[in-house]
């Protein structure tokens, strides 16, 4: 790259490399798929993988994918893919979830730095970073809590799960922190009831499974100040948190064996 951020020129056989590489619309590229197309060895494609990204032509994903960045890119430097795009990219099977499909949903309008990914496989870092840029939060869920409550969004060629908005609050309800906090899920939970029925809600929390879930729910529908019938009896044993990301601090809600250790009131 030079100094404006241009990526560097390109002789015949790299732009004859790029063609056979990209020419039938594929966005990105691994070693192994390099190595079958241009008929060299795995770790030759590696080295000319390498030269491509060191002149701009290409943007590292993760260990041994690339992607091609656009020719009419106005800063090829800075350019990257979609974070959904690499999320299925690399986790797949996996689902957006959290709060970026509470945004995407339009039942927040707080933008999140980070891309909450919920997937099948085991995880070792929470945290993870993706192409030099866009920064997730991934998180492992059941693979067959990836059967239901999803619907498919085409991002380029790929399409790509996230999870519908009742399922979205469900999962929020479970796990607050996926929602930035009790406080925000609440505002989000708030959003989806002017279009979503309380029952249809509280079936989708019911099949999660999740007895702390139920009772965040209950509670806050009373503090939202809709009826809590729809839940019925009989709760699940033990006092869970109403934020588990807060201090055990607080009363408890008899109604909802609950320990209200944070203020959602207005």
């Amino acid at each position: 790259m030079d100094h404006f951020g241009e990526p560097g020129g390109l002789s015949g056989a790299s732009r004859r490399e790029l063609a056979i590489l990209f020419g039938d619309g594929a966005r990105t590229v691994t070693v192994e798929a390099a190595a079958d197309a241009l008929n060299v060895s795995p770790e030759t494609a590696a080295r000319r993988l390498s030269a491509l990204a060191s002149r701009g032509w290409l943007g590292r994903i993760c260990r041994g994918m690339h992607f091609a960045v656009p020719v009419d890119a106005q800063n090829p430097a800075a350019w990257t893919e979609d974070s959904w795009y690499l999320a299925d990219l690399v986790w797949k099977p996996c689902y957006i979830g959290g709060w970026s499909a509470a945004n995407h949903w339009s039942l927040t309008d707080q933008v999140f730095r980070s891309t909450i990914v919920m997937m099948a496989q085991r995880i070792r870092r929470v945290e993870q970073e993706l192409a030099g840029g866009p920064t997730f939060l991934v998180r492992h869920v059941d693979p067959e809590r990836l059967t239901w409550g999803l619907v498919g969004e085409w991002r380029h060629d790929r399409r790509i799960l996230v999870s519908t908005p009742e399922r979205t609050v469900a999962d929020l309800l479970s796990k607050p922190a996926l929602g930035g906090g009790i406080r925000h899920s609440m505002e989000i939970l708030d959003s989806l009831l002017a279009d979503t029925s309380v029952d249809s809600l509280v079936e989708i929390v019911k099949r999660l499974g999740n007895g702390a879930g139920l009772k965040r729910l209950g509670y806050l529908l009373e503090q939202l100040g809709h009826s809590s019938e729809a839940i019925g009896q009989p709760l699940t044993t033990g006092v869970p948190l109403l934020d588990p990301a807060l201090p055990a601090v607080g009363p408890r809600s008899p109604q909802w064996c609950l320990r209200v250790n944070a203020d959602v009131s207005a």
